[in-house]
């Protein structure tokens, strides 16, 4: 079911695996970034769920501004929704990627498990498991 869907992200619920699914499209920065990843913690709050899938192939370098954000932020409004699994399909880009580490390496909760793959097939089944 799609539940939020732009020019730069569709977000789904999969009703099989029982998590929200984030697909970035392009770039988002600043409100339009920040909008996308609080309408998918509210949507993962009114399913009840504890599982995301975030698709980053397409997401491009996340601004500093916006890392800064996600951590001290949005990460910790997630840990309080009871986000337990989340699985991340990489960038395909080394800048893009060097981005999303900079955010994981600072999520430091040990109560979430987190998968990183290429491949959002995968992604997806190592999700629906958990």
């Amino acid at each position: 079911m799609t539940y939020f869907d732009t020019s730069y992200l569709t977000i789904r619920w999969n009703e099989e695996g029982e998590f929200v699914e984030m697909q970035w499209k392009k770039l988002a920065k600043g409100d339009e970034f920040r909008h996308g990843l609080d309408m998918g913690l509210k949507l993962l709050t009114e399913k009840k769920s504890n599982k995301w899938l975030a698709d980053l192939r397409q997401l491009g370098v996340v601004e500093k501004e916006d890392q800064i954000w996600s951590n001290e932020n949005w990460f910790p409004r997630a840990y309080n929704a009871h986000i337990k699994y989340m699985a991340i399909v990489v960038p395909q880009s080394v800048f893009a990627k060097m981005s999303m580490n900079e955010i994981m390496r600072k999520v430091n909760n040990k109560d979430l498990t987190i998968y990183y793959h290429e491949e959002l097939v995968e992604s997806r089944k190592w999700l629906a498991l958990q």
